[in-house]
């Protein structure tokens, strides 16, 4: 019966993670063609799309970020300052919320050193859309999504 029941989770699993890859490359596809429908300004508008969509989009940067280096992002939500002692270095984030706000992801961008913090910086939660090309970084042994020459406009 133990076995019966193991190799049912066992089936289980596998279809939840083999529907997820799908999944995933559904959404890309879906970022896609709505990112080609607009004017061409931007190759992912996250601006313009529903909370679901963006979310999903994000979620997909995080995962599959290969996909999207090079790509120039406009997004919407509310700005975020963290500054990491260990590092002594300050992280700019746009936070995105999920359609029902109770998960929200953090997209980091670089204004440049041009800036300084916290005079050229909006409040923290003010709502703000970043521009920027999707790049990845290491630190550590961490790989972190940035959107670099970034530009920011309050809301």
């Amino acid at each position: 019966m133990k076995k019966l029941a193991f190799a049912a989770v066992l089936c289980l699993c596998t279809a939840i993670f083999g529907g997820c890859g799908s999944s995933a490359e559904s959404a890309d596809s879906s970022s896609s063609a709505v990112s080609e429908v607009k004017k061409g300004e931007f190759d992912y508008d996250l601006s313009t799309m529903s909370s679901t969509m963006v979310f999903s989009t994000v979620s997909n940067m995080m995962i599959s970020p290969e996909s999207y280096i090079g790509k120039s992002i406009k997004v919407t939500g509310n700005f975020n300052a963290y500054h990491d002692e260990t590092t002594d270095k300050t992280y700019f984030a746009v936070l995105i919320a999920d359609a029902t706000a109770c998960c929200q992801q953090g997209l980091e961008f670089d204004l440049g050193s041009s800036f300084s913090y916290p005079d050229d910086y909006p409040p923290q939660n003010a709502l703000i859309t970043v521009t920027g090309t999707f790049d990845t970084y290491n630190e550590g042994e961490a790989r972190y999504c940035i959107l670099k020459n970034a530009t920011l406009k309050r809301e």
